[in-house]
């Protein structure tokens, strides 16, 4: 049985001191996250590198990451990461959305599904 996949999508610019702690963003969830076993990869989706629908269905979750911009903007990049999380969320994907991650996952959860009460 081959191990889980997982993929990071990348919303920011790696940082100086990331880059030469870690190799990058990337490697701080890979660090944090990652189990004997498992395969992860990385799309840099600020940059508008996505993972093609085939691609979606090979991954059992997605981990999006923080980032500069605004949860709620218009950027082409963001509209077509709110079309990609809602394909990930019709196929019942696992998801973890860290600060801008969490926002965006959220907007697309409360607009397309049901209201939160908390």
């Amino acid at each position: 049985m081959e191990g889980k996949k997982f993929a990071v999508l990348l919303c920011a610019e790696d940082s100086e001191y990331v880059k030469k702690k870690y190799g990058g963003y990337f490697g701080v969830f890979v660090r944090m996250l990652a189990e004997e076993g498992e395969t992860w990869d990385f799309f840099r989706v600020a940059h508008g590198e996505f993972p093609t629908d085939d691609e979606i269905g090979e991954f059992d979750g997605f981990v999006i990451t923080g980032s500069c911009n605004d949860a709620h903007g218009n950027d082409l990049w963001i509209c077509k990461l709110l079309n990609l999380l809602k394909k990930i969320d019709s196929m019942k994907k696992k998801v973890l959305g860290i600060c801008f991650g969490h926002q965006v996952f959220l907007f697309i959860y409360y607009f397309t599904r049901q209201k939160l009460y908390f």
